[in-house]
């Protein structure tokens, strides 16, 4: 057995919180039990939230009670029940709703190629599925399996309603691993495992009702369901987004808008979100949980310079099958080695470090690391039941076993750290991949002879890259690399080698093992010589002459450690990954100065297309236009336009939250990239993006506002359509003012000062950040904004608005500056009627945290007096015609 060393959970972590300690006795109640007390004594309470909607725990109290009762009507004790969700607020509702039926749920990752979700679906065989419309489609030809699409919160159950019983050691939750060796494997826990990982971490961490938690791990992982049931049991709010394809910018924006005290990530997603920092986190992130793969003491000094000085960081260790240790990590604790000690052992486990013989080591001796315990997870789920776990003695104790695979070492302070892995897996960016899996899969291609997969770490950063070494079976092996890429595209994304060689013969030992340092070597002498090329072809030597190919090469070097070769160069078959891009973009943000999509490098992978797009005068996808928020193409969407800055960063956070079904489609400024020029002329403004507006929506009706300046565009957008005959059933204006004519000249300059020095303070933030070398390209990222923002306020003075036969809504803020005039006193005498609605905060702060929410659904309130209201109540009353209006059920054969 370790050392016990006796440590209380939250050893040098929170002090003077209060909270509420889950005990020993509370493990023994369903979680349902322990959810249905957080709501009652938290109704008004935010419960999660996501990027497009809030619920309290009333209403998701309501939604889980009147799903639950629509599953065990449709469903039989000892169903399981497919959760097909992304990371949003229902994924929550359906996990609890499952749980009250009395059923347990296996959660289907949205992110996985069909092939996962296939052998998934065939070794869990659930009854019933829960989905999105839109993530239905590759489960509807499955006979046998009922599809139940969430199209919004259910229907509280009828007043006699109560949850169904499902016991305490009965099989709860199943969640499959990538399949890296070879096929899917499900790991079945009861409500007590997850209920001992809830307590740990609300203990550990004094969680309580004031907190505000983020996770960004995929749902379908057991840190995903652990988090979402910690914050719900303790009271808290949590916050959910996508771990694939949000960006760096993104999460620090959620962070900072949404007030978060306590968030998770995987080791290279914190050090994208560290490096993309425009200032400190702030005072409310009181805590980050860092867990998934190895944590360097380089991440820890990252993190202590982001964090508030009072910010704990603390490491957790686990896997799906059991928990093992954790810790609030302190830096006297710094050894030689460059990694993070993985923690203390947890109450409850009995852990054991054996030798090759299952002999226990001594203390200071490398050995692979046993749990057992109570809370080991059931056992694994094998053609629609349950196969239990082994049992062992281990010690004293007899419980169920968990091998992990790791080799441990325990020091003499109690803390253990993690030397390697026993066998071939390893873990990339928190996914387990098995190296013979990688083999076997490669293997597959009837043209390889041989293969073999090598995981190489950074020194740099401690990322570990997969790379890959074939033999061809004859002499014809052209294009047999290609051919082996497009075909491991069926397999998880940590499976993918980032690096592929083709050799005569795999370099082995006389035992028939890898060759190790012949494997390293060969990769080592092409790392090195692509360094030491040079780059004409992607790297202009003359910057003046092509400032965007030595930008964007510049970065690639610094994410990838390699440099472009070619135009030709692909960033994913470099060595890219979704966090190395996340990375990379920002590297980009902070050079060119302007904002990017995340989704850049999936539109652009290869090097020559990407510095294309970036000349372009034009941003992706729709130019001027960005979609803030995705929605139902059958509806009208909202075209927001932007303020006097020209980006969409300002109406972003109020964008997200309107809970219309329709899209909201953000509407950028000329002049943001390099090469085009701003205008002065709203007049002109105005028509170059209506004729946008008219591309992607041809006919009407049509739903406008703009925020500041930006609604002098959308007024002047509104009476262009209506002048030319096309229906415009909405015309939003937040706290939109005239030209100097209409009020006091010294006033209106020196509010439009003060608001102008604001942004610009606001914009010069990122040009504190570090710069990696003297040589490195450097474009001040204020400046484009800034003039941007003068021809706004130019444009501004010369407009002359005309008369709108229509109403305005005009939004205006409860903290106006003094001596401003009315919104009606301005716009009364330019349009049939004016609404004026009133939302909380001033000029600058009525569309950001802590306001966005409420201005969101004054602005929803707003939109559904008209005809989307109507629109939207037709199609919910054809939903509720066929038995179910939400949600609605959809069998096998539809």
């Amino acid at each position: 057995m370790l050392k016990d060393d006796a440590r209380p959970l939250d050893w040098n972590g929170p002090r003077r919180r209060s909270f509420n300690r889950l005990r020993e006795p509370a493990l023994n109640r369903s979680i349902i039990e322990h959810f249905e007390h957080s709501a009652r004594r938290c109704r008004e309470r935010i419960a999660v939230r996501d990027a497009d909607r809030a619920l309290t725990y009333a209403e998701l109290w309501d939604g889980v009670s009147g799903l639950a009762e629509v599953l065990i009507a449709d469903t039989r004790p000892g169903d399981l029940i497919g959760i097909l969700l992304p990371a949003c607020s229902t994924f929550p509702l359906a996990m609890l709703a499952c749980l009250a039926a009395g059923r347990a749920f296996v959660v289907l990752d949205t992110e996985y190629p069909r092939e996962w979700l296939d052998h998934v679906l065939e070794d869990a065989r659930p009854t019933l599925i829960l989905a999105l419309d839109d993530l239905s489609a590759g489960v509807r030809a499955l006979a046998g399996v009922r599809v139940i699409h969430l199209t919004g919160v259910p229907k509280a159950a009828g007043k006699n309603w109560r949850p169904a019983a499902l016991g305490s050691d009965q099989p709860a939750c199943v969640l499959f691993t990538s399949g890296s060796t070879g096929r899917p494997k499900g790991i079945v826990n009861s409500q007590r495992n997850l209920l001992q990982r809830v307590a740990q971490s609300i203990n550990a961490a004094h969680i309580n009702t004031a907190d505000r938690l983020l996770t960004l791990a995929s749902p379908c992982t057991i840190v995903g369901v652990r988090d979402v049931l910690t914050a719900l049991l303790a009271g808290a709010s949590i916050h959910l987004l996508p771990p694939q394809g949000v960006g760096a910018r993104e999460v620090l924006n959620v962070i900072r808008e949404e007030q978060i005290t306590i968030l998770f990530a995987f080791p290279a997603l914190l050090r994208s979100i560290v490096a993309a920092r425009a200032a400190r986190a702030g005072t409310a992130l009181r805590l980050v949980r860092v867990g998934g793969d190895t944590t360097l003491w380089s991440d820890v000094d990252r993190l202590r310079k982001w964090l508030a000085p009072e910010a704990a960081i603390q490491s957790i260790y686990a896997a799906t099958e059991a928990p093992m240790m954790q810790w609030f990590v302190d830096d006297d604790c710094r050894g030689a080695d460059a990694r993070v000690p993985i923690g203390y052992p947890l109450p409850g486990n009995h852990l054991t470090v054996v030798d090759e013989s299952g002999h226990a080591v001594q203390p200071g001796e490398v050995g692979e690391l046993l749990v057992a315990s109570p809370y080991v997870s059931l056992g694994q789920w094998v053609d629609g039941r349950c196969v239990e776990q082994a049992s062992a003695c281990v010690g004293a104790h007899t419980d169920r076993l968990f091998r992990t695979g790791d080799l441990v070492r325990q020091r003499p302070d109690g803390l253990l750290d993690r030397v390697g892995r026993k066998d071939r897996q390893v873990k990339i960016r928190g996914s387990r991949v098995d190296l013979d899996g990688v083999e076997a899969a490669m293997r597959a291609h009837p043209g390889i002879r041989d293969a073999a997969a090598f995981a190489r770490t950074s020194s740099a950063d401690g990322a570990i890259t997969l790379v890959a070494y074939v033999c061809a079976r004859d002499e014809s092996s052209a294009g047999l690399i290609e051919e082996l890429k497009a075909r491991l595209h069926c397999v998880p994304a940590p499976m993918r080698p980032a690096r592929f060689y083709l050799v005569d013969e795999i370099p082995r030992l006389p035992s028939s093992k890898l060759d190790v340092r012949a494997l390293s070597a060969i990769d080592s002498a092409r790392v090195r010589s692509e360094r030491a090329e040079p780059t004409h072809e992607a790297e202009p030597t003359d910057a003046a002459r092509d400032p965007i190919a030595t930008v964007v090469a510049r970065a690639w070097e610094e994410v990838l450690l390699v440099r472009a070769r070619g135009p030709g160069d692909d960033f994913f078959e470099n060595g890219g990954d979704s966090l190395k891009a996340m990375s990379f973009v920002s590297e980009l943000e902070r050079a060119l100065g302007r904002e990017l999509s995340p989704a850049l490098l999936n539109e652009t992978p290869k090097f020559a297309q990407l510095c294309a797009l970036l000349r372009q005068s034009r941003a992706p996808d729709h130019g001027l236009l960005a979609t803030l928020k995705p929605g139902d193409d059958l509806l009208p969407p909202l075209f927001f336009i932007h303020g006097v800055g020209g980006n969409l960063v300002e109406v972003l956070p109020t964008a997200r939250r309107v809970t219309y079904p329709g899209a909201v489609i953000g509407i950028r400024a000329r002049g943001l990239v390099p090469g085009e020029t701003p205008s002065t002329n709203a007049y002109a403004m105005a028509a170059d993006y209506l004729e946008a507006i008219k591309r992607r929506q041809p006919i009407g009706p049509y739903y406008l506002c703009g925020y500041s300046f930006g609604g002098l565009l959308t007024f002047e957008i509104a009476r262009q359509l209506k002048e030319s005959g096309n229906e415009v059933a909405f015309v939003g204006l937040f706290d939109t003012l005239m030209s100097p004519v209409r009020w006091p000249l010294r006033a209106w300059l020196m509010m439009a000062g003060a608001r102008l020095a604001r942004l610009g303070a606001m914009l010069l933030k990122p040009a504190s950040l570090r710069t990696s070398s003297p040589a490195r390209v450097q474009i001040s990222p204020p400046r484009p904004m800034i003039r941007v923002a003068a021809s706004a306020l130019f444009a501004s003075a010369r407009y002359r608005p005309g008369f709108y036969p229509g109403r305005l809504t005009l939004f205006t803020p409860l903290e106006r500056e003094p001596g401003m005039p009315s919104l009606e006193s301005i716009w009364r005498q330019h349009a049939d009627a004016v609404s004026v609605i009133e939302t909380p905060g001033a000029h600058l702060t009525m569309l950001s945290a802590p306001n966005a929410e409420a201005t969101a659904a004054l602005l929803t309130q707003s939109l559904m007096k008209g005809g989307i209201a109507r629109r939207y109540r037709f199609r919910a009353s054809a939903r509720e015609a066929t038995g179910l209006a939400c949600p609605t059920s959809t069998g096998a054969a539809t």
